[in-house]
């Protein structure tokens, strides 16, 4: 089965270029740009025609109202799963994995032919990503290395789970595998 993951659109902390903290109300709401690049992404999604099944968001206001602007392209009604949100200041390790780990079984239990996609953010796609990689070895002495991966706002991953086999006798790979890394194809001329 496959899981598609956006990048929610630009927020205002994503815009803020100033040294003092923005207060959460305005950080967390999408900008201009960002409702835009919210509107692009699910003109591009419907476009593209990928047999997106259901909508999934992170119940963080900027995830939330760029899935309502997708799903009004999709025809699809957003379902926040609390689990999905941003990593915050503070947050130990193990609540993260653990929250990772929940997703992971949460979209496990998708029909093998659906198709969800999921409005999140880009460190827990990152999360996602790396623990699919490295499993018991992906550990807290390497978060500072996840922002080596660039994110885009309002760009797809691609992730498949299952078993893979690779050609050329390489063993089979199973699990979670990334197919697609934060791309845009509706940007494509």
């Amino acid at each position: 089965m496959r899981a598609l993951f956006l990048r929610h659109g630009e927020s205002g902390h994503n815009a803020h270029t100033g040294e003092e903290r923005l207060a959460e109300e305005l950080g967390d709401k999408l900008t201009e740009r960002g409702r835009g690049q919210a509107v692009a992404a699910g003109t591009g999604l419907r476009d593209l025609d990928l047999g997106i099944t259901r909508l999934f968001t992170s119940p963080m206001r900027r995830a939330a109202e760029t899935a309502e602007r997708v799903g009004e392209a999709l025809g699809l009604e957003p379902e926040p799963i609390p689990f999905a949100y941003e990593f915050h200041q503070g947050e130990e390790w193990a609540e993260g994995f653990e929250r990772v780990q929940l997703l992971k079984a949460r979209l496990e239990q998708e029909p093998e032919d659906g198709l969800p996609l999921l409005v999140t953010h880009g460190i827990l796609t990152r999360f996602f990503l790396l623990d699919s990689i490295f499993g018991p070895a992906f550990t807290e002495d390497l978060r500072p290395r996840m922002w080596h991966l660039r994110s885009s706002n309002c760009a797809l991953t691609t992730f498949e789970h299952g078993e893979t086999a690779e050609p050329g006798g390489a063993p089979t790979i199973s699990g979670w595998n990334c197919v697609t890394w934060m791309e845009r194809p509706w940007d494509r001329p």
